[in-house]
């Protein structure tokens, strides 16, 4: 029987490189990986592309109107810690999320994942978040426009022609979100600088807390696909695995890259064990930090109801059961 072909869209992590150097073949597919950082937007926008990379929290939205177009593995190719995402003047004072209570804040998307992430620090600390004056705004001038669409009554949008980064920088916020640094951030003098300056020991100090490190994108199929050939699921899902334990042996060999990369991977296995960024769902860590994403979504208003975390990987569990799959 021919290979099924199928076109896989993702950003260029190293940890799908083996699947583009077809030094992992996923059994009885094709496949074919479009690797651009654009990846998300082109998964979304055409219908020939049968499988990418999701948006985290526009995948749980969709599932908590009943949209069900979108079959999810629980492969978290994208993963990220938030307390480097926080910038503020030099010259501000201001050192942490519990010094954001009434201030002016800007973000550059406000349902998108690392956002909601960011936010849920906030509320750890115990900030109201409807007690900050949220502005939604680009970074920088010049990046895709911002959608206003379903904003709470407290965000308001940046002016026409303002980007947070200069706001900040003027003084008109006292603070942004965003998950790159602005332009002005990395200009000689710059006037702005990180919330947390030691971002790794805040970070971490916030995994040993909750044992979270937060999912930000995942691999999604079309339903239609998945209705036709449901054994992709699994075939696929083995494939991203084995990818990925591959690059990450290579990490472990091939560290040339950076002089402290092998201290830093070490380090980081002393804290988060040598699986630090697991796939899967049932008995392991992300169904934990799956739930938490969850209930952020309901306490921030992005979701009306409560949301049954183990929704969001039905499929995926149902069709790589042993008991009811081949």
């Amino acid at each position: 029987m021919a290979a099924l072909a199928l076109t896989l869209a993702t950003r260029d992590y190293d940890y799908v490189q083996p699947l583009a150097l077809r030094d992992i073949v996923p059994d009885g597919i094709e496949l074919t990986l479009i690797r651009a950082f654009d990846a998300l937007e082109r998964f979304l926008a055409d219908p020939a592309i049968e499988a990418g990379e999701a948006s985290f929290s526009q995948y749980l939205r969709r599932v908590a109107a009943g949209d069900r177009s979108f079959v999810a593995l629980p492969a978290f190719v994208m993963r990220e810690f938030r307390h480097r995402c926080l910038f503020v003047r030099v010259d501000s004072g201001l050192t942490g999320v519990s010094q954001l209570a009434g201030r002016r804040v800007g973000v550059d998307g406000w349902a998108a994942t690392g956002n909601v992430w960011t936010r849920a620090i906030l509320r750890e600390a115990g900030v109201p978040l409807d007690g900050i004056r949220w502005m939604v705004g680009p970074a920088d001038l010049g990046d895709r426009p911002t959608s206003a669409e379903g904003l709470p009554a407290h965000v308001a949008v940046a002016p026409p022609g303002r980007a947070l980064g200069e706001m900040v920088a003027a003084g008109d916020l006292d603070a942004m979100m965003a998950p790159w640094p602005p332009r002005e951030f990395g200009a000689s003098g710059s006037s702005l600088t990180r919330l947390y300056r030691d971002y790794r020991t805040a970070e971490r100090e916030y995994y040993r807390r909750t044992r979270i490190f937060p999912g930000q994108h995942l691999v999604v199929l079309r339903r239609p696909l998945v209705d036709r050939h449901p054994w992709v699921v699994r075939h696929l899902y083995n494939a991203v695995v084995r990818a990925r334990e591959r690059s990450e042996a290579n990490h472990r060999v091939l560290h040339e890259s950076s002089p402290w990369v092998l201290a830093d991977l070490e380090e980081q296995t002393a804290l988060m064990g040598a699986d630090f960024r697991p796939y899967g769902y049932r008995d392991r860590e992300n169904r934990e930090m799956v739930a938490a994403f969850c209930a952020e979504q309901f306490a921030q208003g992005l979701i009306a109801t409560p949301l049954d975390p183990d929704t969001l990987f039905a499929d995926f569990l149902a069709l790589t059961d042993s008991r009811t799959s081949g």
